[in-house]
């Protein structure tokens, strides 16, 4: 069975990984130490070992590369996997559409199951237009994405915007001509979700996520609401490789999970990527995390 064959190769760390059956489990993983094999073997596991259906599991990442190689791994696995099986494994952008398409009523929120997602550009001709329409006074309008995104985010509220104008009339008016647009912005579709979320439950066993170092808030309130009952939650990262700073990812996010769940933490400190003498030097700069052992020889 190609499960067992996985399994044999994992070092000691990683199988422990896969094979810790805690309710919450947070992985250190170091770079270059096999997260993702760990990750997919950890999938395998519980989907042919436990019995967990792939539809009642979320396998949320970053990126539709990682995303890609985890469902090309499954399929390669299996004989006849219905593709639909892994609707709710992507981004969790895709996550969230495919939801949206699928699953939650999203007539609540007035839209139809065809509602289309738009970039960036077209949301702001969007707000353009609305300000023109209703004569609202937006200041530094060279800047208006950004304050708009700061806002949607919560990240800018009335209480601490230093710019007295309409930019919050705006989000609000802005939102409504989308729901007549049957549109959708990228931050919109967990938004959305996580409002009907709030209300309509999913039966998620299983929430895996990829890079957990990464999720800002809107992201992580996307899991937590998926997370209801009896939900078990495993989650891979690297507090020292968080790419995603910039736009409001929470840098001690390892630590948020660990005292809400009550999480299992578990490292993989083995790496195949770099030579023991590159290691050495690295140690000097991580901030987080176990130490590296590099199995590599020098060169």
């Amino acid at each position: 069975m190609q499960l067992e064959e996985d399994l044999e190769r994992l070092n000691q760390y990683q199988k422990e990984a896969v094979l810790d059956d805690s309710n919450a489990c947070i992985v250190n993983a170091n770079v270059g130490s096999g997260k993702t094999t760990v990750l997919i073997s950890k999938i395998m596991y519980l989907h042919h070992v436990k019995k967990v259906p792939y539809q009642n599991m979320v396998v949320l990442t970053f990126t539709n590369k990682a995303a890609n190689e985890i469902k090309e791994r499954l399929s390669g696995s299996a004989v006849g996997l219905d593709m639909e099986e892994l609707g709710t494994f992507g981004t969790f952008h895709s996550v969230a559409l495919y939801l949206l398409r699928n699953r939650l009523p999203i007539e609540n929120l007035g839209y139809t199951r065809g509602f289309l997602v738009i970039e960036p550009e077209e949301e702001l001709d969007i707000a353009m237009q609305v300000i023109e329409e209703q004569k609202l006074v937006i200041k530094y309008k060279n800047r208006l994405k950004k304050r708009l995104e700061q806002a949607v985010a919560g990240q800018l509220t009335e209480n601490n915007s230093r710019i007295q104008d309409d930019i919050f009339k705006l989000v609000r008016l802005l939102r409504e001509e989308k729901v007549k647009q049957n549109k959708m912005s990228f931050s919109d579709l967990l938004e959305n979700t996580n409002q009907l979320l709030e209300t309509d439950g999913m039966d998620v066993k299983w929430m895996i996520i990829d890079e957990v170092q990464d999720c800002d808030k809107m992201q992580l309130d996307f899991m937590e609401r998926m997370m209801k009952g009896d939900t078990r939650l495993f989650a891979v990262g690297d507090p020292n490789q968080i790419i995603y700073s910039w736009r409001g990812s929470t840098w001690n996010v390892f630590y948020v999970l660990k005292d809400k769940y009550q999480a299992k933490e578990l490292s993989l400190p083995i790496n195949y990527r770099s030579s023991s003498s590159i290691l050495e030097v690295a140690k000097c700069f991580l901030q987080n995390g176990t130490p590296l052992q590099g199995i590599r020889d020098t060169g």
